[in-house]
């Protein structure tokens, strides 16, 4: 309902009369002179002075209806002679009514109203309830005043926000991720969707999440930074230590063979036909960044570590033999993550043929950094005399 219809259903005097004074004081403001209801008004509901305009108002008590024709024209003539009266009498200077009401008026009862006030020499006019609407909406203070009239208004802000937050569910649907996803919540969306190749989708995007996660190990292992652990070695400790590093080191390489054993990779991305293990994809990858962050730690706690002035040396050259397996592994990662993220704009084809992807992780041993490590632990040896 809008809200011209809602002013049509005022059925109480004093409201419409507010309604009235309101309206004219916001068009008009103090030109506009409102003539109190509650006492004998001669019918003078209002008075314009710069116009020198007398305003007469009216609502009924009951809903109108088509068979008011003859009371309309009765309230319409009884003030209209009302207000000839006041102006036979001097007491108001008046050229122009208006007659306001909350009903529309039928023509034939406009024509000898007119007529009416032609022969008292006033000119005649009348405004209805698209007038009243038509202020409301202009004046946003004056529509705040009549609650009962902002139920449209309210109905209406809420239909629009109604609209505007369905528009905001559509912007705001998942998108289907077709990408190597590159944090958990692409992770989790890919995971739940299961669009085609997503295995392997998510095997890339478990690496590369794992790989940036240890970005500032990576720099500070570049750097030759350890963070020191608490331990200090003598003479015979420390060459204990380094004596055993190389075997660490080929421990924590080795440890990630037993992953790509073919049984265990078919366990996690499901044979030919078949989906894979979410959990487990997660858990192959997680395994073989473990290992990368493993062989990052390995070195950082050389490093860490204090060692006798002669053997400092050789610790440095201990801890960079973890370089080139570091390395083999950042470098499988972004095959992986390149090789995988060709997947989307291959199903993509209409006549696409075998994909081939072939990545196998190869670690090497650094022999010549073993070598420079093992040259200078002999010589530190020698120079201690152990």
């Amino acid at each position: 309902m809008n809200l011209q219809a809602q002013i049509e259903l005022i059925t109480v005097p004093q409201d419409f009369t507010r309604l009235c004074n309101t309206v004219l004081r916001a068009e008009y403001g103090d030109d506009f002179l409102p003539i109190d209801d509650d006492r004998p008004d001669r019918g003078n509901d209002g008075y314009l002075k710069s116009e020198k305009r007398i305003f007469a108002a009216h609502c009924f008590k009951r809903i109108q209806n088509r068979g008011l024709d003859s009371e309309i024209y009765a309230k319409m003539s009884s003030d209209l002679k009302k207000a000839i009266a006041l102006k036979g009498d001097g007491d108001w200077e008046i050229r122009h009514w208006t007659f306001l009401s909350n009903y529309p008026i039928p023509e034939a009862i406009a024509s000898r109203i007119l007529k009416a006030g032609r022969d008292a020499d006033i000119e005649v006019s009348w405004r209805g309830p698209d007038y009243f609407a038509g202020v409301l909406q202009r004046f946003k203070s004056v529509r705040e005043l009549f609650p009962n009239l902002l139920a449209n208004d309210i109905m209406w802000k809420l239909e629009e926000i109604t609209e505007q937050i369905e528009s905001l569910r559509v912007d705001q649907r998942d998108p289907v991720v077709t990408w190597v996803p590159r944090n958990p919540e692409e992770q989790q969306l890919l995971i739940s969707q299961a669009p085609p190749a997503w295995e392997y989708l998510l095997f890339a995007g478990s690496l590369l999440q794992g790989k940036e996660r240890l970005e500032g190990k990576w720099r500070d292992f570049q750097m030759g930074y350890g963070r020191r652990n608490g331990v200090y070695l003598d003479d015979k400790s420390a060459v204990a230590r380094l004596g055993g590093v190389f075997g660490d080191a080929l421990v924590v390489g080795n440890g990630i063979k037993p992953i790509f054993d073919e049984r265990a990779q078919e366990e996690a991305f499901g044979p030919p036909g078949v989906p894979g293990d979410p959990g487990k994809i997660v858990h192959f990858a997680g395994r073989i960044i473990s290992t990368y962050e493993d062989l990052l730690d390995w070195a950082s706690d050389i490093r860490g570590t204090v060692y006798p002035e002669e053997m400092r040396h050789a610790a440095e050259l201990a801890a960079r033999v973890a370089d080139r397996l570091a390395r083999d592994i950042r470098d499988f990662v972004d095959r992986v993550v390149e090789e995988y993220g060709r997947i989307p704009q291959w199903l993509e084809k209409p006549n696409r043929g075998r994909l081939e992807i072939n990545l196998t992780l190869e670690l090497s041993v650094d022999d010549a950094a073993i070598e420079a490590c093992m040259k200078e632990y002999k010589r530190a040896c020698r120079r201690m005399r152990i």
